[in-house]
């Protein structure tokens, strides 16, 4: 095991052990005159409002969602760690980690970060009911998080995995209509996807260009994020078109201007 993954399990089981007693201080902003108010906070189901105990007042106050301008919350260290561990494809050790980060931080800003992450382990695990669960448990209590915003595509490729058809073209269709543009960007990927699921073909390929990949790279070239994958995937399919100029085209655009990316070294 390599010593950057040695560091991060050492860093992962300290953060561990201490998350069970772990309280979330954060700041939430008042819409109305911008007051701040900072100390221990967490979401009440039962309620639906945010409870904070005010730090150095020793007094609980409720607040209604639609009363809250903003919420400031650190980013939690374990995620940090845990987001590192996904990358290296330790997802076993993140798991348990993750999950509590998702309870710890429900409605707290990083909880859908986390849920992605989440996803995408137990993906790594081959296990797509578990990460169809863990997205859907986030999209009960927001709905849009299935179209977007930063959890949707890992909730897309595990309905992929889990050949949950019907579902993920429902929430492509949304995300391309009703999402922000980078969810629109990587929903019309997905939908490329989807389409060569279908089986390896001429026809499949040439619309996963159309309706998919090369819609990216023409449309969404701000959306830096989506475009390696798209540009890569492109380049896939001028390949099995038989088009090697275009496919050509495309990688040298991925290696220039993406060279970094994972899609660069694929």
């Amino acid at each position: 095991m390599r010593k950057e993954i040695q560091s991060a399990l050492t860093a992962l089981i300290i953060l561990s052990a201490g998350m069970a007693l772990a309280q979330v201080e954060g700041t939430i902003v008042i819409q109305e005159g911008g007051r701040r108010l900072t100390g221990n906070i967490q979401w009440s189901v039962r309620d639906k409002a945010y409870k904070i105990m005010v730090k150095g007042g020793n007094i609980e106050l409720s607040i209604e969602p639609d009363k809250i301008e903003s919420l400031l919350i650190p980013k939690p260290a374990a995620l940090t760690a845990a987001e590192g561990l996904v990358k290296q494809g330790q997802a076993g050790q993140a798991i348990p980690v993750l999950k509590k980060i998702v309870t710890e931080y429900n409605k707290l800003t990083w909880d859908a970060t986390a849920t992605r992450l989440l996803a995408d382990a137990y993906l790594l695990d081959g296990n797509a009911k578990e990460a169809i669960d863990v997205c859907e448990k986030i999209i009960s209590a927001s709905p849009e998080a299935a179209y977007s915003g930063d959890m949707a595509p890992a909730y897309w490729r595990a309905l992929m995995m889990g050949d949950r058809v019907a579902k993920l073209d429902d929430m492509l269709t949304k995300a391309v209509k009703e999402g922000d543009r980078t969810t629109s960007a990587f929903a019309l990927i997905a939908r490329g996807d989807l389409i060569l699921k279908s089986g390896d073909t001429n026809d499949n390929a040439a619309k996963a260009l159309r309706d998919g990949y090369l819609r990216v790279v023409t449309l969404y070239k701000g959306i830096k994020d989506a475009q390696p994958e798209a540009l890569y995937k492109a380049a896939k399919c001028f390949e099995k078109l038989g088009q090697s100029s275009r496919a050509d085209t495309m990688r040298t655009t991925l290696k220039s201007d993406y060279g970094a990316s994972e899609w660069a070294r694929k």
